[in-house]
């Protein structure tokens, strides 16, 4: 009996002691007027909106004023930045533009696009979800070149929206297959995340070392998964047709294109 006793105090401290997420609380709504967000990246504290319904991208503060717009873009998307340098994907012009500035320059590509729905940036790496062509396009620093092609099987992909780099993986938003799916620097997929959630067109996300975000947008939720395809927390409060995700600092902000605002989550 004594023996029994110890072996469930000793699970009971152990699951104590690795149970330390924290689930995410919503924290505010910020209203954005006409603004249909879809993509979003900070630049000097700042939020610079993707507001792809009409064809520009808007700066606002932390509560939602907008300081700067930026108009004459074709159908910008999934967005990122690197030392004060917006990449846009423009869905409707097959290109990626860099913005900083006011200036406007063409990002030189060794292929052709059919309508970027998503670029990331990490050092000097660049990879580009290329929607039409179900596919990624990725500069890995010294060359360009791409993996992936239309199917449902494991490296396959069926309109990718989104992409992030990591240190040692790209994680991809393969929207229509409704799933995540993890690649090597090579091109090699690694592991497919969510597929028995049931989504409904996986949008847009964010990953870090810990976790990865997943908009679900015909559900109006967000999933939360670690890197072994657990499901963390599903969240639902305050979402309408999310599309982006961003996670910086202790704050998780994630735009909701519906509901044209963007939510802001806590840790509890």
């Amino acid at each position: 009996m004594k023996r029994l006793l110890f072996t469930v105090l000793a699970c009971i401290t152990l699951f104590s002691c690795t149970k330390t997420n924290k689930e995410w609380q919503q924290f505010e709504t910020i209203e954005l007027g006409k603004i249909t967000p879809i993509g979003f990246a900070f630049v000097a504290n700042n939020i610079w909106i993707a507001d792809g319904d009409h064809n520009q991208l808007v700066e606002v503060d932390e509560k939602g004023e907008i300081l700067n717009t930026a108009v004459g873009f074709e159908r910008p998307m999934h967005i990122d930045s690197k030392d004060g340098v917006l990449y846009i994907p423009e869905y409707g012009s097959d290109q990626i533009i860099k913005y900083g500035n006011g200036k406007r320059d063409i990002l030189s590509l060794s292929d052709s696009l059919d309508a970027p729905a998503g670029v990331a940036v990490f050092n000097q790496e660049i990879a580009i979800a290329d929607f039409y062509n179900h596919r990624i396009v990725y500069f890995d620093g010294q060359k360009w070149f791409s993996f992936g092609k239309e199917g449902k099987i494991k490296g396959e992909l069926y309109y990718p929206t989104d992409v992030q780099i990591l240190t040692d993986k790209i994680v991809v938003a393969d929207a229509y297959n409704n799933r995540i799916q993890i690649f090597d620097k090579s091109g090699n997929s690694l592991k497919i995340i969510g597929e028995e959630e049931k989504m409904n067109a996986a949008t847009g996300l964010y990953a870090d070392d810990s976790e990865i975000w997943i908009t679900d947008f015909e559900n109006d939720r967000v999933l939360v998964f670690d890197h072994d395809g657990n499901v963390q927390q599903i969240i639902t409060q305050g979402l309408s047709k999310p599309t982006e995700i961003l996670k910086v600092g202790k704050m998780v902000y994630i735009a909701n294109y519906k509901g044209k605002n963007f939510s802001t989550f806590k840790q509890k």
